[in-house]
Order: C-alpha cells, then structure tokens, then sequence
C-alpha cells in the first residue's frame, strides 16, 4: 500500500466536477462551501448561468505573469499551476476544498498546524473536517508527491541537477506518537523522544525544494508490531531499515521518474558502505560526509558552532585512489578522501566519488553549497510552510501533513521570477555548522 493512503473514509460516489485548469479566472469556491477567511480555492464547479437581467458576475480575470496578490490572511497568493495540480488528486469537491484550504492555512500561520488552530483559519466547523483530511479522506499522498517532484524540477531547471539527502529531527512528546523514539537531540545536550524523517532535496541553479520524505521507524518501534499497528504503520514497514536505506529508496524513486541527477550529496547518515556502492554501480557521483568518530571521554557536537574571526573555510585533500576499504569506483572513476576545516574549526571527512578527471577541491565545495542550499530549502519549509508545526500521531497523517507541507513550500517557489527560487542570502556559499545535514 502507498503511504499516505487511506484504507477507509469517504467514497469516491458523489464525484465532484473536475478542478478548473489555471487560466479559467474569475470563478470561485464550491456551491454550499464557504471559503476559509482569507483563503481563495480553486473552483470545483462552473457557477450557474447570470439572467440577461441580473448584475454580470465577477469579471473573468488574466492570469497575471507578475507578483500574486496578498490575500486578507497575509499569506502570499501563489501562482495557480500547482494548485490545480493539487486539486487533481481528490475526487470530490469538499475533500479538494479542504485539502486547498489546508495548504494555504500553513501558508498563513506556519507556526501553528494542529487540526483545531488549520480548522480555526480555515472556518471550518471543527477539527474534525482537518483529521479526516488527514487520516480517512480517499487521496494519495505518494502521486501527490510525484506531481510535485515533477514540478519542481520543471521550476528549477537541470543546470548542475543535484540530489541531496537530509536527516531532519523534531523533538517529540509522547509513547503514541509514531515513529519517536528515545535519542540525544542534536538541538539540545539532552535525551528526548524525537522523530527522525529522511529527505530528499532537489538543488539546481542555487535553489532548492523538498521532493520525497519517509518517516525512520526507530528500534523500539519495529521490534513491537501490536504498537506500530495501533499507529497505523503498514505491516510491510515494521522490517528495520536504516537512514541510509531510506534514502536509497527515495533515490530510486527519483531516477525512475528520469529527474535529472548530477550528483548526489549526503551526510553522515547517508554515508552507509552499501548505498555508497549502489550508488558506484549506478555510476553516479556523489560527495558524501563521513560519521566523526569521537575521541574517548569526548560528546559529540550537538549545537552549531560560531566562526572565528579572520579564519576562513578550507579544505585539504587527504588521499585519492582508495582501496577496497572505501568501495570499488565505478569504471573511470576514483575514490578520493577530503578534510574539510570550516571557520568555526571544526573537521569533517568526504568522501568523494567522481570521473578521473574531475578537480576533487572544486567538486567537494560545490558539493557543500549545494548541501547548504537544501538546508536552506528544508529550513523555509520549516519556517514558512509548516512542514515541522503538525501535532499528527499515526503514520498517514503524518505523510500526508508532510506531503502537503511540501505543496506549500513548493507554492512558494512558484513565486519567484524566472520559475526558480531566488538565491538565498550567502549566495550559494556554506551556510554556519547547523544540527541537521
């Protein structure tokens, strides 16, 4: 079964007109369902004819090819591409309504993404309408995040494609909620349930986006099925797999919906020997950051580090031609080891898989930009998409919350001029030591 579908809830009998394509401007809401304070949906129906004698309806409008209005709510209003391909994925009217109207509430206020605050903003009755959105409304939330994958690599383009691979924690409270297991965030000195997601950022022309998401099942959650079962996960996800697994899985994905892949970047949690041979078979570059190995007595760093004054980033080539122990390359490719000292002082190893002919220094750093630029992605997903702000416990809802938060962050890219993000401030240079990568 997909992730992020239901097994029960509303029926596709009592299908709902199909969404309107952008373009048809000037027709709004769905016959009997008000539209959210500050929120403008997507039409699901043609408005019924105007007597010769009544005053004319709202004036059909051109889409505009510049800035979109700000709508009461203060949230910015998108471009309606990606809202029409939202809509596409729900058969009827008020579950498209609704899914519409969750998505521009994240846009809104995304600090607060309960059910009870989305409902609030969105008018609706009560929570309820937003949980079974999220937990028993008939929709996929796997070929909605295809169509945003295919979208966003038609918004940036394939000029120096790269795929990043990113552990992302969210300190979490609770034995019910799925996924969260005990574990020293890296956020704070201190042990706390957290949730871990894997991710999968596109990176082109200095911007970036979230294209795929699994939630990690950690130890004490796959070694006790009745518990999983009571938070919905699906039989066939109770077997152990790794970050790194992960992360291979959300590849292949990538690669059989042909996204243009140049290089794929990773951090310690995806610097697995298995995925990085996979990725040697597939003849893939790719720049990985090796686990640190701490020293005895020594606690790993857990809180980013600030710059010291006058020292700037470097980086240090530490062997080229690896034996067997760093992986068997590719045909015309080698294996190269690197040290990396930011201005914080702080080292990390790379490990740096690329043609024979490639400068491994100029590869490396090209690599650490885009890994910032997917930080950043992930962090404006945070911050203004509500991608982290959800209260969900059972394992659909969180996909569906996720995928749904992408669709938002998405909206946002949309935005910029020339159908790619604009360049986030650092201009493509790393970003500060940071807990996630």
């Amino acid at each position: 079964m997909r992730e992020g579908a239901a097994r029960a809830g509303d029926s596709p009998a009592g299908i709902g007109a199909p969404p309107v394509l952008p373009g048809a401007a000037g027709e709004e809401g769905t016959p009997g369902v008000p539209d959210p304070p500050g929120v403008r949906l997507l039409p699901s129906a043609a408005p019924p004819a105007v007597p010769p004698t009544a005053p004319p309806a709202v004036p059909p409008t051109a889409p505009s090819a510049g800035p979109s209005a700000v709508p009461p709510g203060g949230a910015e209003d998108p471009r309606p591409h990606l809202l029409g391909l939202l809509g596409r994925h729900f058969t009827r009217a008020e579950s498209r309504d609704r899914a519409l109207a969750y998505v521009r509430a994240l846009l809104a206020d995304p600090t607060r993404g309960s059910a009870a605050e989305i409902a609030e903003r969105t008018g609706a009755d009560s929570a309820w309408s937003t949980q079974r959105l999220l937990t028993r409304t008939v929709w996929d939330a796997d070929l909605l995040r295809d169509s945003i994958r295919a979208h966003v690599v038609s918004l940036l383009g394939a000029s120096g494609p790269y795929a990043v691979l990113r552990r992302h924690e969210r300190t979490r409270v609770g034995t019910g909620v799925v996924a969260v297991g005990p574990g020293r965030s890296r956020t704070a000195r201190r042990d706390r349930g957290i949730q871990v997601a894997a991710l999968l950022c596109y990176v082109s022309r200095d911007a970036g986006a979230l294209i795929d998401r699994e939630l990690y099942l950690p130890p004490n959650w796959t070694s006790d099925p009745a518990r999983s079962a009571r938070a919905g996960v699906p039989p066939e996800r109770l077997g152990r797999r790794s970050m790194a697994e992960l992360g291979r899985e959300m590849l292949e994905r990538a690669l059989a919906a042909e996204v243009p892949v140049g290089w794929v970047v990773g951090g310690p949690d995806f610097a697995d020997p298995a995925l990085r041979q996979w990725l040697c078979v597939r003849r893939l570059p790719f720049c990985v950051e090796l686990p640190q190995l701490p020293r005895p007595g020594e606690e790993p760093e857990t809180t980013p580090m600030r710059a010291e004054p006058g020292r700037e980033e470097s980086w240090q080539l530490l062997g080229r031609g690896l034996g067997p122990a760093y992986g068997q390359p590719a045909p015309g490719f080698r294996l190269t080891l690197l040290a990396r000292r930011r201005p914080s002082g702080r080292t990390t190893r790379f490990l740096l898989h690329a043609p024979g002919a490639t400068p491994e220094t100029a590869a490396a750093r090209g690599a650490a930009a885009a890994a910032a630029t997917a930080g950043r992605a992930v962090g404006e997903a945070d911050t203004r998409a509500g991608l982290s702000s959800h209260q969900v416990r059972r394992w659909v809802a969180w996909y569906r919350h996720t995928t749904l938060a992408m669709a938002a962050a998405t909206l946002r890219l949309e935005d910029a001029p020339g159908s790619a993000a604009p360049r986030a401030p650092g201009n493509g240079r790393p970003a500060p030591d940071g807990p996630d990568r």
